[in-house]
Parts: C-alpha cells; structure tokens; sequence
C-alpha cells in the first residue's frame, strides 16, 4: 500500500471540492502518458476493449496490485506504469538508466479506488493533450516524489518498428552494438539531458509446474548511461508490475519487492533488494523468479553475474527454497527458455502493412507454427522450420503482408505425442 493511500485512509471524513481535486490531481501525477497514446485510447474507447488477459495459475500472484492501463502499450511511444509501463518494441540495445540510488523517486501503482478512477480521466485528458501538442517528443510527466528525470516511465520502440533488428533472442543486443561482456559504451548527451532506451526485462510464463522466460523490450529513461544506472532502470520496471506487456508474461518477485540499490564491479552486479524477504509463489516459480532477475541484469553489455542482498545483508538462500550464494549466473537456455517464443511483432505493437515475424524456440524437431487470426477467422497458418533443432535455440524470420486491422499472432508447437497445441505465445497488434 503506498503512503498516499495509507494516509487517505486514515482521515476519512468529508471532502470539499479543493481536496477532492487536490487528491484527483495527486492520483493522476501518478500515470505517465505519453505521445503516441490517444489514438489508442480513441481505438478502445470505440471497441469497447479493455486488454487480453487469460485467466491462469497466476491470478493470486501479485493480488494486491492493481494498474492503471491508459492508453495501453504503443508501438510508437507507449504509456507505462510508473517506473516503466508496457513497452518496447522489438530487438534493442539492452540499456537503460536508473541511477544508482534505485529506490529514489520510483512510482509505485496505485491501488485502484473510486478517486483512482477519477485520476484517470484526468490523466486521459493529460494525453490527449500531450499527444495533440506534443506529438513525436518524449516529456516525462512532473512529480512531486521526482528530483530528476524519471527511471523508466515509456515503453515504445523508436520510429521504425522491430522489423529492423534483425538481432537473435540469446544475444540480447541489436547487430553494431556492444554485446555482453564487452565494455560499457557512453550513453546519453554531453549537456546532461535525460534520454531514452531499450532495455530488455525478462518475464515467465507457460506451464505453472515448469516456468520459462520470455523477454520483452521496454523503452526506459536514461540518466548517465552507466551499467549501474541501466541495470537500475531494467529491475525496477520488472518490479513494478505483475506482467509485462503480454498479460501472459508474469512477474514472480512479491509485491512488496523494492530496489535499494545497485553497484557493478568487474562484470558482476550486486543487487540490494528490499521486501522481498517472503514470497507466496511455488517452487518452480521461485527458482524462475531468480532467474527473471539474473536473466535482466545480465542482459546489460559487461555484466555477467549477480550478487543478491536483501536490505544490505548477503543471503544465501531466498524463500526457503532457491540457493542465491556467491555470483549467480544465468541458467542453460534450454532449461530456463520459452521452448517458443513470438519475438517480434511484440504485444500492442502497431506495424506497417508488411512486417516481420521473429520466432525464436527450443524444439527438438525445429519445426513450430505460426497462425494469423482477424476477428477470430483465420487468415493464414504455416509450418515453420527452425534456424537449428534443440537444445540450441533456433530462430525463423519471415515477412508478412496484411490489410489494415488488428490481428492475433500465435507461435506454438504441436504435441508429437498427441497432436495438442502446446507452447502456445500469441500477441494482438495493429497493422496499419
């Protein structure tokens, strides 16, 4: 529960009109729009569509969290949650920003209430009037709990979209960039001024007794470019938020997890994390969530390894269950990757009318699928074949045209043993 709730809570009693507006206007300082985001809210508000969510394992995970979706995810500049909402588009450079003191001015979501709601049709206004004024910027919004620019408030690939990138999943980096392990190139301008990037964040999802990770990009706000500062910027998105983009790709790590700070120091990370003491996930989650943390840090060029602390202290074993002693490194890909994954388009994305499809997957016959759906009809459906079989993960890339809409893209594998659909990963996007 955040201190503005506790203390609304605590002095219930009649509200005039300049407090009613006061706590309306404080609520919607809380939700960062963002360009790019009006006709999104335009589309939905026409169709009467609220997101795709299915229902899963994962519904009592993080219960007492609840977002604020407005406009939803962007292909140009996307809304996000506080320190970082649904995201980026397509393979990136894995860099972002925070800043080393992690835990300093990051946005909580809200707890949704009836002043919440009223907050965010203030906040709707806030991006139209953002998207009409200001449309192709980045402007942070203005918060009192900020003193410098915002760590993590856009997801939305630049201009372009991600058929650009040609980059494949296990490298984590776009091609003429540094790749991991090598030294940490200068971001962000001479003159100080915040700037944006791509980090990668990663999530788990599938089979709730056998967890696997898939990646997302979000675009995130840069401070001094650090790898510190980057790795800064990449947890506390993955923290403050129960999924990403993808309703399906879920965060494991308790609600009440913070980010105290980060140092990085000959290619290993130590993370200090507060609140994250208990966790009401299973096992296989638990194990995954660690990863999901090792995994995003590492994603970050000349890191490789993490040192976990919890509210400063060294620990060698997290919820009684998973070993986090000494520098943890990231696990095999075939044992902690989606065995298929939809790369690109990512969800909410919004494409020209030819794009490209990006599969990445770990199947030991190559072979998976790949089906296109407009208004629940299918409109094409195709065998793929893998770049190479499993355990290597195996990629497929392939350009598509379509008429404008908004269509349903699903990857997944058939069951050789008995003919199911299994591995399923689909994303909704927008073809224009």
């Amino acid at each position: 529960m955040n201190e503005y709730r506790q203390s609304r809570d605590e002095d219930r009693g009649p509200m005039d009109e300049d407090l009613l507006r006061r706590v309306l206007g404080a609520e919607a300082d809380r939700i960062e729009p963002a360009p790019g985001a009006l006709p999104r809210i335009q589309h939905r508000i026409q169709t009467g569509d609220s997101g795709r969510a299915r229902p899963g394992w994962w519904t009592g995970l993080r219960r007492s969290r609840r977002r604020f979706w407005v406009g939803g995810p962007s292909a140009g500049n996307g809304l996000g949650p506080s320190p970082a909402g649904p995201g980026v588009r397509g393979p990136a450079t894995e860099n972002g920003v925070g800043g080393s003191a992690a835990g300093a001015g990051r946005r909580r979501w809200a707890d949704w209430s009836p002043l919440a709601a009223g907050a965010v049709t203030v906040a709707t206004l806030a991006v139209a009037v953002v998207g009409v004024g200001l449309a192709g910027s980045i402007v942070p919004t203005p918060s009192d709990r900020r003193t410098g620019p915002p760590a993590g408030v856009l997801r939305g690939e630049p201009s372009g979209g991600p058929a650009a990138s040609p980059a494949a999943p296990s490298a984590d980096v776009q091609p003429g960039l540094t790749p991991p392990g090598a030294p940490v190139p200068s971001i962000g301008s001479t003159s100080g001024t915040a700037t944006t990037a791509s980090l990668a964040v990663y999530y788990q999802g599938g089979d709730p007794n056998r967890p696997r990770l898939y990646r997302e990009f979000h675009r995130l706000w840069l401070r001094d470019g650090s790898a510190a500062d980057r790795i800064t910027a990449a947890v506390r998105n993955l923290l403050d938020g129960p999924t990403g983009m993808d309703p399906n790709y879920l965060n494991a790590w308790p609600v009440s997890t913070d980010l105290r700070g980060v140092s990085v120091s000959g290619g290993t990370a130590t993370v200090d994390l507060a609140g994250a003491a208990r966790n009401e996930v299973g096992e296989a989650a638990a194990r995954m969530a660690v990863q999901q943390l090792v995994w995003t840090v590492t994603a970050v060029p000349g890191v490789s390894g993490v040192r976990l602390r919890l509210d400063g202290t060294p620990v060698d074993r997290l919820w009684g269950t998973v070993d986090v002693s000494g520098v943890l490194r990231r696990g095999a890909a075939v044992e902690v990757l989606a065995p298929v994954w939809l790369i690109a388009p990512q969800q909410g994305d919004t494409v020209g009318r030819t794009f490209q499809v990006h599969l990445a997957g770990i199947l030991p016959e190559a072979t998976a699928q790949l089906r296109i759906q407009r208004d629940g009809r299918t409109v094409s459906e195709r065998t793929i074949t893998l770049s190479i079989a499993g355990p290597t993960q195996g990629e497929y890339r392939h350009s598509v045209t379509l008429p404008p809409g908004r269509y349903t893209l699903t990857a997944y594998a058939i069951s050789l043993a008995d003919g199911r659909e299994q591995h399923l990963d689909d994303h909704v996007i927008e073809v224009r």
